[in-house]
């Protein structure tokens, strides 16, 4: 896929409406993980070093088109100036006539306090593209939105992706587009219910998929499987019948627990016990694959050559059931490294994971996408990557 840079573009004094995605968890005002702000900044550095000026739009929470301090980002604005080391006036004027100023970034109030920016209003994105001369989207993980500033400005403006956008198109497109087989997907994660189209879209695509989280539960009611009182989806018995009886039909392995880390209770350092399934009791809840689980996985991947991983494989937030994701991601960072496997993965919950094992920096691609992710693995056009594809 060929892709046109702003870096061949002449952006000395232009202003340029950079789309990023600060949607990042906060604690009283203090951002608790960067890793989305951290993955801007080379696009930052390099519209600075072009001569640009920058006007960054993005957004944080769910606000509904109304004002809510608690959502403002202005602590962001903070938290980006304590990265680059630079001034960064926080603005939240549609009409603010930058060219008064002296700083050179500026962060625009969180655009989804208007609005006309979920529903994608033609006249809105018209009135925002008027800030700027130049538009550049480095928000993929916000880029399955039809959103006025994301798949409206580049009807306005002329529209580029930023570096760590451009990143993410081009590794996925290398690993859906070219993949070298054996392809395994791992699938975690709480609900069958939101991944049902990703799993059917990967029973087309891959050779073995292996299922762990919370949705694996509903997989193993559907087969009959001891649970106890863990947490399924009574809904979604019949769908995952389906999808394992597609999984048969197209030959494609489907790799469920046999065994799991069960507790009476969720916590940190509960009674944890190690149980195959026939032994978990009514009243044991399932929070992580158990040790025999855990070694098959091993063996499932051990001649993987493409590795397609979304989900955590327990409660990840409480110990001992993050260790099966611990573990994997241990694993596949080593087959990057000493099989040169292309490994991708992506999902907030999986990043989490990672990040417990040390391993962020030792995959082929790290997708800062949720449902970006998800919906690129499914096969489907992402509005915002489509607004500007088409433009070139």
């Amino acid at each position: 896929m060929q892709i046109k840079s702003f870096q061949d573009e002449n952006l000395k004094n232009k202003i340029v409406l950079l789309r990023t995605d600060y949607n990042v968890p906060t604690n009283d005002k203090v951002v608790v993980d960067t890793t989305r702000i951290d993955e801007s900044i080379p696009t930052i550095n390099a519209l600075l070093k072009m001569g640009a000026k920058i006007i960054i739009i993005t957004h944080r929470g769910r606000p509904k088109g109304q004002i809510d301090i608690s959502l403002s980002m202005e602590p962001i604005a903070r938290e980006l100036e304590k990265k680059i080391n630079r001034n960064v006036k926080f603005i939240n004027r549609l009409d603010e006539d930058i060219t008064r100023h002296e700083e050179e970034i500026f962060l625009f109030e969180n655009i989804r306090f208007f609005p006309q920016e979920e529903l994608n209003d033609n006249r809105f994105a018209e009135e925002l593209s008027k800030m700027g001369q130049v538009y550049v989207n480095d928000a993929f993980a916000a880029s399955h939105r039809k959103h006025a500033s994301l798949s409206g400005l580049p009807k306005f403006l002329p529209s580029f992706f930023g570096l760590c956008m451009e990143k993410e198109i081009l590794a996925l497109d290398d690993v859906f587009s070219h993949p070298t087989n054996p392809v395994v997907a791992i699938i975690g994660g709480s609900k069958v219910s939101t991944k049902i189209q990703l799993l059917e879209s990967l029973i087309r695509n891959v050779d073995k998929i292996i299922i762990g989280g919370a949705m694996a539960n509903t997989f193993l009611r559907a087969t009959s499987n001891n649970i106890g009182s863990s947490l399924y989806e009574a809904s979604c018995i019949d769908i995952a019948n389906d999808i394992i009886n597609s999984a048969k039909k197209e030959n494609v392995k489907l790799v469920l627990p046999i065994d799991a880390k069960v507790s009476k209770k969720l916590g940190d350092y509960p009674s944890a016990k190690n149980k195959i399934l026939d032994e978990i009791e009514i009243d044991d809840m399932i929070l992580d694959l158990g040790i025999e689980s855990s070694r098959i996985i091993m063996d499932e991947i051990s001649d993987a050559n493409t590795v397609i991983w979304n989900g955590p494989l327990g409660a990840i937030e409480y110990k001992p059931f993050d260790q099966s994701t611990v573990a994997v991601a241990k694993e596949l960072a080593l087959r990057c490294k000493d099989k040169n496997s292309k490994v991708v993965v992506g999902g907030g919950d999986t990043i989490y994971g990672i990040n417990i094992a040390g391993t962020y920096e030792d995959y082929t691609h790290v997708s800062t996408g949720g449902g970006a992710f998800l919906q690129w693995l499914e096969g489907k056009d992402l509005p915002a990557v489509e607004a500007i594809l088409n433009k070139h």
